[in-house]
């Protein structure tokens, strides 16, 4: 397996991993990653990988809507794209010697800049390989390495990719299997857990792995009066690790008895626990995040990031808002802009209940199943 980068490809594999050693209890799964990346999470999560290895893998900087000059051009960002070019030869040689030594039947590509060498080398040594897009457009190295995949793998619908239709199989995202839709009898034992009074509303927003400023500033906005207007509401905040300090700083300047109702964390391992207490989830466009929601049957409001490569959160929020499975609004919203549809939403339990009907539609709750039966039926073949 390779891939990595983000939680959003790490999430993904993990789940694959424990469904490929259930499916397959002797089979052996090396995982190879970016040399340099963090990978705390990952190597805490207990996971189902028996190798571990690491090259110095080079990525294309580019940023989607901020024009060419502005996210190819620029002095640094093409400076470190020149200095990652000439990086390529050596991560595909090291990557050759890792799967020399290690002689998989198959290599499975999650995506992401370290999926490109691994995926060169399995073509130079006739290794069939599987790709998996979480997205609803291919990643560029998925697309690289996608001309000699055997299968596509995919996690929407296959009208969204442009590979030939007799190699995609529609899949969906794999998830963390303890992830089900949330009942009331699951949101108000999530409830408990978390110490919040049976009774009350709970917002949770979330910007993904990494945070978002964007959503952490709009949130700090208005939920003073959110928080004044709805006595029975409460906010819990996650910011992502490099903003916990400063929302924290914030929320303090709130009165007391508001400030009791907000839960700041910076970072969970276990997003589940704490959208199964929600009764509305703001949140970025990524889409395992969204996979997780859907199986969980949440209602959202949704602000995809523009600017990330090939703007995929803006493809994946198109089909959200195809299907009417999320309220989905532009980057550039304004707090009361944002304030209006949250209040209404908090309000109106038939509203929520229609969005997480639609978006639960959309849950593909086996798609691990079905993506470690193809990997092994493929590495069988070998």
């Amino acid at each position: 397996m390779t891939g990595g980068g983000s939680g959003g490809h790490i999430t993904p594999l993990l789940s694959l991993a424990r469904e490929l050693k259930a499916q397959s209890p002797g089979c052996q799964i090396l995982y190879i990653g970016h040399k340099g990346d963090s990978f705390d999470t990952f190597k805490d999560s207990g996971h189902d990988f028996d190798f571990m290895a690491f090259v110095k893998a080079g990525k294309l900087r580019r940023y989607h809507g901020r024009g060419m000059a502005a996210s190819v051009f620029n002095p640094k960002t093409l400076a470190l794209n020149i200095r990652d070019f000439f990086r390529l030869p050596g991560s595909v040689l090291a990557a050759w010697h890792l799967l020399r030594k290690f002689k998989p039947d198959v290599v499975f590509s999650k995506g992401g800049f370290v999926a490109v060498p691994v995926g060169v080398a399995a073509k130079l040594l006739g290794i069939p390989i599987i790709t998996h897009d979480s997205d609803a457009m291919p990643g560029l190295a998925n697309r690289i390495v996608g001309r000699w995949a055997k299968i596509h793998a995919t996690g929407m619908p296959p009208e969204n990719y442009s590979y030939p239709k007799h190699s995609i199989e529609y899949v969906g995202i794999p998830i963390d299997e303890r992830i089900k839709k949330v009942t009331p009898k699951i949101q108000a034992e999530s409830k408990q857990r978390l110490k919040l009074p049976p009774d009350s509303s709970v917002l949770l927003v979330s910007g993904g792995g990494n945070g978002s400023k964007r959503l952490n500033d709009l949130t700090l906005s208005i939920a003073p009066e959110l928080l004044q207007t709805n006595l029975s509401l409460h906010i819990i905040h996650i910011t992502g690790r490099l903003h916990e300090s400063d929302v924290k700083a914030a929320y303090q300047s709130f009165p007391k008895p508001v400030r009791g109702r907000v839960t700041t964390l910076g970072y969970s391992r276990d997003f589940y626990s704490y959208s199964a207490a929600a009764d509305l989830v703001i949140s970025r466009g990524g889409a395992t995040t969204l996979a997780e929601l859907s199986a969980a049957a949440k209602a959202c409001i949704v602000i995809p990031a523009p600017f990330l490569t090939g703007g995929h959160q803006l493809k994946n929020a198109e089909e959200l808002t195809r299907r009417d499975a999320a309220v989905v609004l532009d980057e550039t919203v304004q707090p009361d802009e944002l304030l209006a549809p949250v209040s209404s939403l908090l309000s109106d339990d038939s509203r929520r209940f229609e969005l997480a009907r639609n978006l639960h539609a959309m849950a593909k709750p086996d798609a691990s199943v079905r993506l470690a039966a193809l990997i092994l039926k493929t590495a069988a073949k070998q």
